[in-house]
């Protein structure tokens, strides 16, 4: 025979159940659910594994280690993972409550005296507050999505300025150490004249001078590489002491196509994709919801109760009823009488949905300027990248050959020798410069719009 309380608990419970039931209703929060559990995935499989170093050659290979080992993004993901666990919390009702009373002194009755009581009680929001925590709830944690979005396109684009940085520098000790064997050519050329009593020594000196500050440029910059690489290496949460092979692109290759000419277009795309306003849209939402909870606080929550009475036999045991246990059912409502605290509330909520709403409109003033620059370095870069590969240094190579022509023949000085020399590396520095720049505000322009195109997508013809 099952304990007389349970008889109220029986009766409590449906509601109860129907209720809690409803809260996994919310097909946005399901759809966010299933797109959590793939990205942790990702986190604890390929993230878990150690990543070769000597395997990192392209951007491809540095962004697949960094979307999974980076320690402030994972801590963006577990943030929107808190969030959204919230979302089913708010929703629940408060524990329902169940008290047991013995009379110390029996209650005599007609029909038995009353030894002792079991009540189970439950509160519920009245009318639509639940519902109006779910919602905020779920806005909370959509402006956690929104933020762990963000950190992930920084963390592409970081990475791929870093990346580009390297590349630069892997380029650029290239280039120096090409143009100092082109310098130890002319000394050798320098030295034949000098040794056939063509030319004083002061040719000879002056290209001895030149190689000595072009193998001092060279060794800083293969000095560069290892505070360079330092920045790749945090973002990948690598040990400190990884060391990284030179990137295998050599900024070589500009996209064909402009997809990023259109200003107006691209203000268009960032109001709408941006994670930064969408999770800031979410914010002010939020600050819609708590408004209208505040509001609600006029209206009063109710309570409903069961209680059994466990009533003995009474002295006659033939009387009807002899023994039978009473069962009650309470309702009760809260009185919100001190309106100066709900009136507070509701001025509250109002405030921070204006400050929501501003900060939201400050940001998109903030990004649209930002995007203007980004926009103007990236096309900038572009048309100086193409001056400088279709025109300068093809002009360059020829005055250096015509010069070194000359130089050998004894219609030019060697002054004007090193001088086209030093022009052609110039050249070659600034081109390479100006084609990493591109590639790093490309990356940053997509973040910017809440888009990531992959290199070999943004390359078009391959590198």
């Amino acid at each position: 025979m099952r304990p007389p309380y349970l008889k109220a608990i029986t009766i409590a419970a449906p509601a109860l159940i129907l209720v809690i039931s409803v809260a996994y209703a919310e097909p946005g929060a399901k759809e966010r659910r299933r797109e959590l559990r793939q990205i942790e995935n990702e986190f604890t499989g390929r993230g878990a594994a150690m990543v070769d170093p000597s395997a990192l050659a392209g951007l491809e290979e540095y962004l697949a280690a960094g979307l999974t080992r980076n320690p402030t993004l994972k801590a963006a993901f577990y943030e929107w993972k808190a969030a959204l666990q919230n979302v089913s919390r708010q929703f629940s009702l408060p524990d329902p409550q169940f008290s047991y009373t013995d009379y110390l002194e029996e209650v005599e009755t007609r029909v038995g005296p009353q030894e002792r009581a079991y009540s189970v009680r439950q509160m519920f929001p009245f009318p639509d507050k639940l519902w109006i925590r779910k919602s905020k709830a779920f806005r909370s944690s959509e402006a956690a999505y929104h933020n762990f979005v963000k950190t992930r396109l920084d963390l592409i684009s970081s990475i791929a300025d870093a990346y580009f940085e390297f590349a630069y520098l892997s380029k650029a000790v290239l280039i120096t150490s090409e143009n100092l064997k082109l310098l130890q050519s002319f000394e050798s050329v320098a030295q034949s004249k000098y040794s056939s009593g063509l030319t004083k020594n002061q040719d000879l000196l002056k290209v001895q001078v030149e190689l000595g500050k072009l193998e001092n440029e060279l060794k800083s910059l293969e000095d560069l590489r290892s505070p360079v690489t330092s920045r790749l290496i945090a973002l990948l949460n690598l040990p400190h002491t990884t060391q990284l092979p030179w990137p295998e692109d050599q900024l070589e290759m500009l996209p064909s196509d402009d997809d990023y000419a259109d200003m107006n277009g691209l203000i268009d795309e960032l109001r709408k994709n941006n994670p930064q306003l969408m999770a800031l849209a979410a914010s002010v939402a939020g600050s819609e919801d708590e408004l209208k909870l505040a509001q609600r606080e006029y209206v009063p929550d109710f309570t409903v109760g069961v209680t059994q009475i466990d009533t003995g036999p009474a002295v006659n045991p033939s009387m009807a009823d002899s023994g039978k246990d009473p069962l009650t059912v309470m309702v009760a409502v809260n009185v919100p009488i001190w309106f100066h605290r709900i009136n507070a509330e509701i001025r509250q909520a109002r405030a921070s949905l204006e400050a929501a709403e501003l900060k939201r409109e400050g940001a998109e003033d903030e990004l649209l300027s930002r995007l203007a620059m980004v926009h103007y370095k990236l096309r900038d870069a572009r048309r100086q990248a193409q001056l400088y590969n279709d025109a300068l240094i093809p002009k360059a190579v020829q005055t250096l050959n015509a010069t070194k022509s000359a130089y050998e023949s004894g219609g030019m000085d060697f002054l004007s020798l090193i001088d086209a020399q030093r022009m052609l590396l110039s050249f070659q520095m600034t081109y390479y410069r100006h084609n990493a720049n591109f590639y790093q505000r490309l990356y940053q322009i997509q973040a910017l719009l809440g888009e990531v195109t992959s290199l070999d997508q943004s390359q078009g013809d391959g590198k």
